[in-house]
């Protein structure tokens, strides 16, 4: 596990923070778990208030609404778990284009190559439309069960969000227990 860890580190080492931002365990004080991997567009364009530590990644940690994700880690029992974009650049809200996703492609197949998940959740469906179905699932083992919950940055669906996450986390435990 340790080994992991240390690749991913060293890949996520190669970006160019703040512009650029790897995956990231959440909450940070939880323990480290690689079963289940999260996976959203693009990093937010939020950044901490604190404008000088621009040397560590505050990816999914810095908004409300990051917390309310991370919240919804903990009592779903995924707290731990790997949450990365398809894309590493921050840009202009909006979706990605398609050469965007194909240049940073490599890098997320990289994560997912040294995580091994058994299951990957994809955050948004539009994401998982747009974005991971056309580009990324072709390239990921057959072996990972892959699906999508809504993106939790909508704060008046939190409810459809939570049902949805609710589901999709008891159906990859249910087929993780077979």
């Amino acid at each position: 596990m340790n080994n992991k860890i240390n690749e991913l580190k060293k890949l996520n080492d190669t970006l160019k923070l703040p512009d650029e931002l790897g995956g990231v365990f959440l909450p940070k004080e939880a323990k480290e778990r690689f079963d289940i991997m999260f996976m959203a567009e693009m990093p937010s364009m939020s950044e901490p208030k604190d404008r000088k530590v621009r040397s560590y990644n505050f990816n999914f940690d810095i908004t409300k609404r990051d917390k309310f994700f991370q919240k919804m880690m903990e009592k779903y029992d995924v707290a731990g778990c790997y949450v990365t974009d398809i894309v590493k650049e921050r840009a202009k809200p909006g979706m990605p284009v398609k050469d965007k996703i194909l240049y940073w492609r490599h890098f997320l197949l990289e994560e997912i190559k040294i995580i091994t998940p058994k299951a990957i959740v994809v955050l948004g469906l539009r994401t998982y439309k747009k974005s991971f179905k056309p580009f990324i699932e072709q390239f990921i083992s057959k072996n990972i069960k892959v699906d999508y919950v809504y993106h939790y940055s909508n704060q008046v669906r939190h409810k459809i969000f939570e049902q949805k996450f609710a589901e999709v986390i008891g159906k990859i435990r249910a087929e993780q227990s077979q």
